[in-house]
């Protein structure tokens, strides 16, 4: 009798496991396709801030000729002004453009009193930590010798290698200490080509799909996997890059994740 009733009391804590674990994965489902949910929305979100950025330039680019030069320098032969800044007219900030001053550098006394009169999710991408609130950038450019951003000399379409189509214009940078006025951006020659590094400057994200990029021919968002190697996202900022790298033979797109690149 007790071997049966040990039997039948073992064969119920089973079927009472059975039945919790099954309560508990219609519950699991749900969280994970809220989860899924919000990281979609927070992925078209931070690419709708790449796409009025990249419109910027572009719109910039056919007023005056040239894309904006990284910075500005000032008397002191050093950075005062900010590409973010000179397109302050182009993401519909005239208020605050007509009110800095250019004879002071970012830092000056009228001008830090502008930093937080822009829209400030503008050139944040909606995983930043103080999204909306801080006075950061989280979307720069890749600048440097050779890139679309060479320093105080500014860039035409017509310098890039098939207008622009493989050479990367602005990137998602997580964590970035930059605030948005600041001239100061991922240096081409001293960041890491690894994506998401957490030893150095680098393209970065908490989405799990990737960090952002665009490409200096439009406006369209791609998200870098980490299966891209060192080698050819160095080459991808570059506007005549030595390796020759087309982003259509990187190119993956999917239902859920939009546009990629991968080796």
């Amino acid at each position: 009798m007790r071997l049966g009733h040990n039997f039948r009391s073992a064969a119920s804590k089973h079927w009472s496991w059975i039945l919790l674990v099954l309560s508990i994965l219609p519950v699991l489902w749900l969280v994970n396709g809220v989860l899924n949910v919000r990281e979609e929305a927070a992925r078209s979100e931070c690419a709708m801030r790449f796409n009025q950025l990249a419109l910027a330039l572009h719109n910039y680019h056919d007023t005056k000729g040239h894309f904006p030069p990284a910075f500005i320098a000032g008397p002191d032969g050093k950075p005062w002004h900010s590409w973010r800044v000179l397109i302050l007219p182009y993401i519909e900030e005239h208020k605050v453009y007509d009110r800095y001053r250019f004879d002071e550098p970012w830092y000056g006394p009228n001008n830090r009193r502008l930093a937080d009169k822009i829209h400030l999710q503008m050139f944040q991408c909606c995983s930043a930590k103080d999204y909306g609130k801080g006075l950061h950038t989280n979307i720069v450019a890749i600048v440097g010798a050779g890139t679309a951003f060479p320093g105080v000399e500014p860039t035409r379409l017509a310098d890039f290698r098939d207008s622009g189509r493989h050479t990367i214009l602005l990137a998602e940078y997580a964590g970035a200490d930059i605030p948005w006025m600041e001239p100061r951006d991922l240096d081409a020659g001293a960041m890491s080509f690894l994506t998401n590094d957490r030893a150095a400057p680098s393209i970065s994200s908490p989405h799990p799909v990737g960090p952002a990029v665009v490409f200096a021919d439009g406006i369209s968002v791609f998200r870098i996997r980490p299966s891209v190697s060192a080698d050819t996202l160095s080459a991808l900022v570059r506007m005549k890059n030595k390796k020759w790298i087309r982003r259509d033979d990187l190119a993956r797109h999917d239902r859920w994740n939009g546009a990629t690149l991968s080796e």
